[in-house]
């Protein structure tokens, strides 16, 4: 078996789906370092195309966005992708929403260890409705919300590995706002990525 896709396999899940010629490129100096028992060197070249291939994802997630609805204004996507060193890993990705006096912004963070905390709130909503949460039913998912004055709330975690935050302000902010956004991401496309 060629030992240049037996590490593409092992450390980088997906990636032959991926055709990047910088990342193959890291992954095959990556190989010959390995090969050649240059450790430190094998290792930042797989670190490198790790962090191609989370670029990648980051810039897929952000296409996945809702477009904005009737009477609202969107900014473009902002998105980043973390190395295993920075903050655990992951992918974040985020958009802001605007119309009249109301702003409200979604958040998308996937894959990153941060998850296990919220995660907690999603499998204990006793311990959510102690911290001022409503617990939802959203496009099929678990969803919990919380509203204190104009500013609102909307949290969904998605197949385990995707929290999805949406946080607004504004006296024409409606928590219907935030459960239309949230029930128009396309959940089959998040949990695949």
């Amino acid at each position: 078996m060629n030992k240049h896709w037996l590490w593409a396999g092992l450390l980088l899940p997906g990636l032959l789906l991926a055709d990047d010629a910088e990342i193959r490129r890291a992954i095959e100096e990556g190989t010959r370092a390995y090969e050649a028992g240059e450790w430190s060197q094998a290792a930042s070249q797989f670190d490198y195309a790790a962090t191609l291939v989370r670029q990648l994802q980051a810039g897929q997630l952000g296409e996945l966005f809702p477009v904005p609805l009737p009477g609202w204004q969107a900014e473009d996507a902002d998105t980043q992708a973390a190395s295993a060193t920075l903050f655990g890993g992951g992918i974040h990705a985020s958009r802001q929403y605007h119309k009249d006096n109301a702003r409200l912004e979604m958040t998308i963070a996937k894959n990153s260890p941060l998850l296990q905390t919220m995660a907690m709130l999603f499998t204990n909503p006793s311990m959510a409705t102690m911290s001022g949460y409503k617990v939802r039913r959203i496009n099929g998912q678990s969803a919990m919300v919380k509203e204190e004055g104009d500013s609102k709330e909307l949290m969904m975690l998605v197949a385990n590995t995707t929290l999805v935050q949406l946080s607004g302000r504004g006296s024409e902010l409606a928590m219907a706002d935030l459960e239309a956004y949230a029930g128009a991401l396309d959940i089959k496309a998040l949990s695949a990525l």
